[in-house]
Order: structure tokens, then C-alpha cells, then sequence
């Protein structure tokens, strides 16, 4: 904030003004507060001149919140009005709301106290200019047509039935349509059949106050299809709707732009997958003996994260790193990965490297989820005892605990060089085991109802 912001604290308690005041301070809003808890008090500050903003308690000894937001909004419109209070109602606040009011905060939830003040006062500020721009147009008509006839966009007058009432001459060179073609027509009648609720919609926004620009469809006097985005505003007479007016901005080029640009990820991911997939078999033809551990694994992990109510993206993220966890084994030697008898300690040491070594070849790939810090942590354990890093329990990343379980699993349960197929039930019994010591117990639990419950099988 630029300046000092001035507070008109509707508030009989002193301590909790200064909570505010306090809170305000700490986050860089340098402010004065002026505290009142009566009508009188109220109505004197409002009378000095309008403050930035109006911070009320909802109940008061001798005045209550709805009768101060009426005067506020009687008095200073253009001051944001935000309830403070201790509790409110969901039908109160609804009503609150209905009646003018910005916004309310809890006094048990004052950790949104700035981002309500700061989003108050920058609808505030947009009010303010949307207001001035209003009163520019209202001083001369024909001035006002000047500008429109000037645009690029085209700007349209409807009544409250949508009967198109007026609508600039630029609409012709994107539209189709020369305006009195439009012009006594309802607005309806242009609109992409499946786009009608949307504005419809939109139109009940409008009454409530609401203004967010809609993009929609419309149908071109050709028959083709043109995409715009309006923005507008209810046009009130004695408080009455008796029509709406706005901008219609021709936005296809742009949405042809955006389509392109989706095709275009679309196939960058189908890139990602067929690299991946490539990466995948490569550790395969090295490692014949593990042949679809990997994708075995991701699919175990994806079911468990699946299981456990993950967000997709996370979900996602899993099932990409089990599908190259052991991509670092491509720098370990390939007659130590199939080795039919026990391991060395030297061999073990460079088996144990993987991790790192399939961390730097990802590194610096930039994954839309933190693949590299996945694959390094998946040998790490709740205890510590894992490696390379020896981090334990929250160190360790959600993804990484839930591929470490299917990781254990899937080893366990299938056949390798040294040692037969021990089986589901051996491995489901070696994390119910470790569960909380090794392995992370929500993890774990969901990985045995996969399998019992679910019923879940390796392809």
C-alpha cells in the first residue's frame, strides 16, 4: 500500500481493535485505525468524510452490524464494508452479503483478515473507476457513440427481455451481420445452441452484481461458428432491470491459438510417455531378469495412491517415476544385476548407487512433478535406515513411501536370479511387519486393502 490505509473499526472490545491493527502492521499495511462501538460514533466518523475501509463487528451493547452496513452504504458507497466478528450465521452472512456488505472474517479465522481487506479494497478501487467511466459515458451521449463506432469490439444495448436495442457498426466486420440485421432481434437467437445456459447464467450473475467477462459461441449469418467474450453490466432505472449493455469481443483467432497450443502439449506428453517407455525398456535389456518390475511397480504404487484419495496430479507423478525408478541401474554393470548368487559388499556398494545415478540423469528434466527427488528417496526408510540420503519418516516424500511399498512388494513377490517367487502373501506380511519402522503405515494399509479388498493382481 502506497499510503496510509484509514480504518473505521466498528468494534466495543479495544483489545481486539489493536489484534487488528496489529495483524495489519505485521503485513506491511501501514494504517490508522479509528475505533467506535455506538451509532453516534459511527455516524460522526462517517460524516467527517469517507474512510478506505470499514472493519464492523457484527453485534454490539447498543448497535448491531446490518444498521451500521446501511448507513455505510447510505453514506460512504465506496468505503468496502467487511464484518469482523466473532460468529455469523451461515443465513446472516448470506444476508449480509445480499444487503452490501464486502466480505466478514471470523475473529477465530483472522489469518484471512488481510487477503479480505486487500481483495475489498481492490474491488473498491475498480468500483471507483468503473464508476467514473460510467459517469464519462452519461455525460454525452454522443460522444459515447463516437467511441464505440470506433472500436474494434463491438458494443451492444439489450432490454430485459435480451431484444437487442443497439449495437455498433464494427459487429458487421466479424459477425456478419450489418446491425440493423440485429438490431429489434432477441440476442438469443445468434447463440450456439449449446452455449445458451451459459449465458443465461451469466444474465442471473449480472443481477447479483456479479460482472465476470463469459466467453460463448455465436453463429455467423454464414452458418459459421465465432467465438467472443463479453463483458457488461445491468443497466438499473429506479432500481428496476430494464436492460443490460457491454462489449462483444471477437476471440476465435485466439481460441484457434489455444486449441493449437493444446494439441501441441498433447503431443509433447505422447513425446514424454514414448521416452519414458523408451528409458523402460532400456533398463530391461540390460536387466532381462526384472523385465516389467517397473511397470509393475507404478501400477501397484498408482493403485495405492489411488487408494489413499491422492490428487490426481500427484497420482500422476507417482505412476511416472515407478514407471524409470531403477533408471539409475544403467550405470551399474550388467553381470552384477543378474548375478545368480549373493552380492559382495563391493557389488552391493555399487548396486546401491542407482538411486543417485538415475537422480542426475533426471535432474534437470523439468517434470511437471518432482520425479528425480522420487527416484532418489526410493530406497530410503521411515527409521533412517535406508539409502543414500538415510532421511526418515516426513523427510521422506509421500510419492517416494508409496513406491517404496510397492517396490518391496513387487521384488518380493517375483522370481529373481538368486532366489524362487516368494509370493503376495510373504511380501504383504513383510510390510504389515516393518509398517512404521521401514515403511509408511498409510501406505502400507492401503496396499493390503488393494490386494484383499480390491483385489488387486500383477499383470
Amino acid at each position: 500500500m502506497n499510503k496510509k490505509l484509514l480504518v473505521l473499526n466498528l468494534e466495543d472490545n479495544p483489545n481486539d481493535s489493536e489484534l487488528i491493527e496489529e495483524i495489519l502492521s505485521d503485513a506491511g499495511i501501514e494504517c490508522e485505525i479509528i475505533r467506535t462501538d455506538t451509532k453516534e460514533g459511527f455516524l460522526s466518523e462517517i460524516e467527517k468524510g469517507c474512510v478506505d475501509i470499514i472493519l464492523a463487528d457484527y453485534t454490539l451493547p447498543s448497535f448491531d452490524g446490518l444498521s451500521a452496513l446501511d448507513i455505510a452504504l447510505k453514506n460512504c458507497p465506496e468505503a468496502p464494508f467487511v464484518f469482523v466478528t466473532g460468529t455469523l450465521g451461515e443465513d446472516i452472512a448470506v444476508e449480509s452479503l445480499k444487503r452490501g456488505a464486502t466480505d466478514y472474517v471470523l475473529k477465530d479465522r483472522l489469518i484471512r483478515l488481510v487477503p479480505s481487506i486487500q481483495r475489498a479494497l481492490k474491488e473498491a478501487e475498480f468500483k471507483k473507476k468503473q464508476k467514473r467511466k460510467d459517469d464519462e459515458l452519461r455525460e454525452s451521449e454522443e460522444n459515447f457513440r463516437e467511441l464505440v463506432e470506433n472500436i474494434n469490439d463491438a458494443f451492444f444495448l439489450a432490454d430485459d427481455k435480451g431484444v437487442v436495442t443497439y449495437i455498433s457498426n464494427p459487429v458487421e466486420s466479424f459477425w456478419g451481420y450489418k446491425p440493423s440485421e440485429i438490431i429489434g432481434r432477441s440476442f438469443y437467437e445468434f447463440i450456439y445452441p449449446e452455449d445458451l445456459d451459459i449465458v443465461e447464467q451469466e444474465f442471473r450473475n449480472k443481477i447479483s452484481g456479479y460482472r465476470t467477462p463469459i466467453e460463448f459461441r455465436l453463429t455467423k449469418k454464414t452458418g459459421e461458428i465465432i467465438w467472443v467474450r463479453s463483458s457488461g453490466r445491468i443497466i438499473l432505472q429506479d432500481n428496476k432491470i430494464i436492460g443490460a449493455r457491454g462489449l462483444l469481443i471477437n476471440i476465435t483467432e485466439s481460441k484457434k491459438s489455444e486449441e493449437k497450443l493444446k494439441e501441441s502439449l498433447e503431443k509433447l506428453q505422447k513425446a514424454t510417455s514414448g521416452i519414458i517407455q523408451a528409458m523402460t525398456l532400456t533398463i530391461e535389456t540390460r536387466d532381462p531378469y526384472t523385465a516389467g518390475h517397473q511397470r509393475r511397480v507404478a501400477a501397484l504404487a498408482r493403485a495405492i495412491a489411488t487408494e489413499m484419495n491422492l490428487p490426481v496430479r500427484k497420482i500422476e507423478g507417482i505412476d511416472m517415476a515407478g514407471s524409470i525408478h531403477d533408471l539409475g541401474k544403467l550405470s551399474v554393470p550388467a553381470d552384477i544385476l543378474s548375478k545368480p548368487s549373493k552380492l559382495s559388499d563391493i557389488e552391493m556398494q555399487l548396486i546401491q548407487i542407482h538411486p543417485e545415478a538415475g537422480y542426475n540423469i533426471l535432474k534437470d528434466i523439468e517434470f511437471p512433478w518432482p520425479v528425480a527427488q522420487i527416484i532418489l528417496q526410493h530406497h530410503e526408510r521411515m527409521n533412517g535406515s535406508g539409502y543414500p540420503k538415510g532421511l526418515k519418516e516426513e523427510e521422506i516424500l509421500i510419492e517416494t513411501r508409496i513406491l517404496s511399498v510397492a517396490d518391496v512388494v513387487e521384488a518380493m513377490a517375483s522370481h529373481r536370479p538368486y532366489r524362487p517367487s516368494m509370493g503376495i502373501d510373504k511380501a504383504l506380511e513383510e510390510i504389515k511387519e516393518n509398517e512404521n519402522i521401514l515403511y509408511d503405515p498409510a501406505a502400507v494399509s492401503a496396499c493390503l486393502r488393494v490386494f484383499k479388498e480390491n483385489k488387486f493382481e500383477f499383470d
